[in-house]
């Protein structure tokens, strides 16, 4: 059973893919995205993805999903189910309301898996983002 002990850090993004009716189907910002999930001590978390070829010489647009997102929040457990209470988020529509991960562990690796949705075009799909933890240096 995941304790709340078990998540606190920040965890560095290894591998994030979409499955499109339970087979895999693309890796929404490339195979190389880049992200950090922290979680506190004090039940705050933050989430931040990116694509890897985002950079400095990006033309100064609005935020779009399809290159960085980022989000804030607290957390708590719910079974084998960690709750992102989310405030802030680059995503409008995740303000205010809860995001629903379930936990697996592979090895010392955390894997979120996001609940089954309904895309514009009738196709079910999920994420998966696998998380390794950033080792202390201090």
């Amino acid at each position: 059973m995941t304790q709340i002990s078990d998540l606190i850090g920040t965890w560095e993004l290894k591998d994030w893919r979409v499955y499109a009716d339970g087979e895999f189907h693309k890796f929404p910002m490339g195979e190389d995205a880049k992200g950090l999930l922290i979680y506190t001590r004090e039940g705050m978390m933050n989430g931040f993805l990116m694509r890897n070829d985002y950079s400095q010489n990006t033309p100064r647009t609005p935020a779009r999903s399809e290159i960085c997102l980022s989000y804030a929040g607290t957390y708590r457990l719910e079974g084998e189910n960690v709750i992102h209470d989310v405030s802030l988020s680059t995503i409008p529509e995740w303000i205010g309301g809860p995001l629903v991960r379930s936990i697996e562990w592979k090895g010392d690796d955390l894997l979120l898996k996001t609940d089954p949705q309904i895309a514009a075009n009738g196709k079910g799909y999920s994420n998966a983002l696998l998380w390794g933890r950033v080792p202390m240096k201090y």
